[in-house]
């Protein structure tokens, strides 16, 4: 995933309309085309699905938005209160804001996917209860109704259902769609990248700098805490939610035009948020991949074994 997401930034970066040559390359690097990715990858992972994985799905799921919302919400306030609208270091809170309370759950499913286990992938529909702009609108107080609606929800539901409906009635199609996610993977990183503009780093200063900066100091150790502590994990997991997603660019505009007191710090905090999207994509995957092979994980089942007894001594 890593590779393919590398290349398809860097032409982005340096040649973008290499990527856009004809109709079926610009279906495939859109919106749309990311969606239907996440179809495939939601409706393979239900043909894999145990229906006695979906307890632990949702208490590790559930889990890490719930934590890692109270820990970003907590931090904004706090910014806020003391520092006003302006943020701290150049970093405005609009930003601030949406990248603490957000995450990049496609990215978690491909890092997820990479190192953890069946209730590992489960989980992923949950994390977009916090990869959208609902959580930060209830954060300053505007109604849910007013960010993702419902039916948002039961279309990233409804797909992992007709997985597991489909694998119940024939145990052909769990051994058919095996692999598919990791044949996948590749084509989701390369559409990811190329979305990616590497040259927002410079453009954003500091400021975005400083916003990925905050992401890994506030929300990281409680990830690492809720992985390890609560859930008896790891810690390759949690470190996979520390991240910004791609979409939260869209979230600043959206409040900015729903209140007035965020409207002047609108384009700021999407270039920051921009930057930190970036760092987030590229570094991320190296972050969990480090803490995999130092804590262990399923990929690597002799280290997870010790990490097991380690924890449980």
């Amino acid at each position: 995933m890593i590779v393919p997401l590398f290349v398809a930034a860097i032409l982005n970066t340096f040649c973008p309309s290499v990527l856009r040559i004809g109709s079926y390359s610009q279906a495939l690097i859109s919106n749309d085309g990311l969606r239907v990715m996440m179809f495939l990858t939601l409706l393979f992972t239900g043909t894999q699905m145990r229906v006695s994985d979906i307890p632990e799905s949702l208490k590790r799921g559930g889990s890490h938005v719930l934590f890692k919302y109270l820990a970003g919400a907590g931090v904004y306030l706090l910014i806020l209160h003391y520092f006003g609208y302006k943020g701290i270091f150049g970093t405005c809170s609009l930003a601030i804001l949406c990248a603490l309370t957000n995450n990049n759950s496609s990215l978690y499913m491909g890092l997820v996917q990479s190192y953890g286990d069946h209730a590992d992938l489960v989980a992923r529909p949950i994390f977009n209860f916090n990869s959208g702009p609902m959580l930060s609108l209830l954060t300053i107080g505007i109604s849910g109704n007013n960010g993702v609606g419902w039916q948002e929800y039961v279309t990233i539901l409804l797909p992992l259902c007709i997985g597991i409906i489909l694998s119940t009635i024939d145990n052909q199609i769990k051994i058919v769609t095996k692999h598919g996610i990791a044949i996948i993977l590749p084509v989701m990183g390369f559409i990811l990248g190329s979305n990616i503009d590497l040259s927002k780093i410079i453009v954003s200063g500091f400021g975005g700098i400083f916003l990925f900066i905050m992401v890994l100091v506030v929300t990281g150790p409680v990830a690492l805490i809720v992985d390890r502590v609560l859930l008896k994990r790891p810690g390759y997991g949690g470190m996979a939610t520390v991240s910004v997603a791609g979409n939260t660019v869209a979230v600043p505009t959206m409040i900015g035009q729903l209140v007035p007191n965020f409207s002047s710090y609108v384009k700021l905090a999407t270039v920051q948020i921009s930057c930190a999207a970036v760092l987030s994509a590229i570094l991320c995957p190296f972050i969990v991949h480090w803490f995999a092979k130092r804590f262990g994980c399923p990929k690597y089942e002799e280290n997870f074994g010790k990490s097991k007894i380690e924890m449980e001594a």
